[in-house]
């Protein structure tokens, strides 16, 4: 590991969640949350894998929305409380695997793996970020995470990271 490769990758992934904390504060919604940790990640520590490509990232977190909200319909999950400190609510645990198969089965259709999207399926399946203003508001931080990410994602590859 290079002196760089010690600075660029912390200082790299650490911007792109700050910008992601700084529009969640200015705008009072969600913008920063579990799954971006990971997909900043791979962009700037494994920039070369496909699951680093701005199409598996968007299109992955898409599809793991999407499985989440199909599978809390499929259970009638919309008003079992969420996840917490306090327990697992029974629905929760069968969305929860639902929403993980459908978005593992759909990711690979789609050839847009991205092992963060299980993380957001299971923030939407688990009843943390469940709304569909929460939905959009996952699709929007993984837009911008993309947007920004992409090049230093670039500038890695072309470096060598």
């Amino acid at each position: 590991m290079s002196k760089r490769d010690l600075w660029a990758a912390p200082l790299g992934e650490g911007f792109l969640i700050l910008v992601a904390a700084l529009v969640g504060w200015a705008t009072h919604y969600p913008f920063i949350f579990a799954s971006l940790g990971p997909t900043a990640y791979e962009q700037v520590e494994t920039p070369e894998r496909p699951s680093a490509h701005p199409y598996n990232v968007i299109v992955g977190h898409i599809i793991a929305v999407a499985a989440g909200f199909a599978a809390i319909a499929a259970f009638q999950a919309w008003h079992a409380p969420p996840v917490s400190a306090h327990g697992v609510p029974i629905p929760r645990i069968w969305t929860a695997v639902l929403a993980c198969v459908l978005t593992v089965l759909a990711t690979h259709l789609a050839r847009a793996t991205q092992p963060a999207a299980l993380s957001t399926t299971l923030l939407v399946s688990l009843g943390i970020m469940q709304t569909w203003v929460e939905g959009g508001i996952i699709v929007a931080a993984v837009l911008l995470m993309t947007c920004l990410g992409e090049p230093i994602r670039r500038a890695r590859i072309k470096q060598g990271h």
